[in-house]
């Protein structure tokens, strides 16, 4: 069911995402298939779990107050990858948001590992107010150092 599931509710999303001005009924349907799709896209498939660097990222920035974002994904070939975002705005000493703040990806892709598992694949991605553009993320535990350093207050 939850291949089907995910076909079917991201198709309601585009949808309703292409729908200019919604009823607050197709507001809060749009914010409850997100949720429910976000929530399909972090379950690992069959044989394989996230590993353990992700988690804890993961886990690291929320505790921040970060957003964090984790899914599933399947590449052409069928490999399974599973991606972590994590990020915040950038604030000023009032609290209003500047900027595009920080925002990093990092993926771990099945291919070329055992099977059942995922190892840490390219260089990510990240943008941060220091360097907006997009641009090489660096590692996972200075990316974690950087969520310490700019909590969400």
């Amino acid at each position: 069911m939850g291949n089907e599931e995910r076909e079917a509710l991201s198709a309601e999303f585009q949808t309703l995402r292409r729908v200019r001005e919604r009823s607050p009924e197709e507001e809060a349907r749009l914010k409850a298939v997100r949720g429910r799709l976000v929530e399909l896209l972090a379950v690992p498939p069959a044989g394989y779990e996230a590993p353990e660097a992700g988690r804890r990222l993961v886990e690291h920035a929320r505790a921040h107050g970060w957003l964090a974002l984790e899914q599933w994904g399947q590449a052409s070939d069928g490999a399974p990858f599973y991606t972590v975002q994590v990020g915040r705005a950038a604030e000023d000493e009032e609290g209003r948001r500047i900027g595009l703040g920080w925002e990093f990806r990092r993926t771990w892709h099945s291919r070329g590992a055992a099977p059942g598992r995922v190892r840490l694949f390219g260089s990510g991605t990240a943008q941060t107010p220091e360097v907006p553009r997009t641009h090489d993320a660096p590692s996972v535990q200075r990316i974690r150092e950087l969520i310490t350093a700019y909590p969400v207050s």
